[in-house]
């Protein structure tokens, strides 16, 4: 079993964590200025989970860039509440 250490911008659990995760199968495009956002936003939370071979798949799609795009769903996320 893999497991993905994560330095995350907002506090979520694992199982949060594991949503946003299958989120990314279905990305679409993406806003230039919330992701810029993301980029110079302090990651100040640290998890981390055992990926189940799909997770793993997924992630593999988007290499390293996985956490700066998972960290985007949740600023995302975070707009739209």
């Amino acid at each position: 079993m893999k497991k993905l250490s994560i330095s995350t911008i907002r506090d979520v659990d694992s199982r949060m964590l594991r949503y946003y995760i299958h989120k990314l199968e279905h990305l679409g495009p993406i806003d230039p200025l919330k992701l810029k956002e993301v980029i110079e936003a302090k990651k100040k939370y640290r998890k981390i989970i055992t990926l189940s071979n799909k997770e793993a798949e997924i992630l593999g799609k988007y290499g390293k860039a996985s956490n700066l795009y998972i960290n985007y769903l949740m600023l995302v996320d975070g707009d739209e509440e």
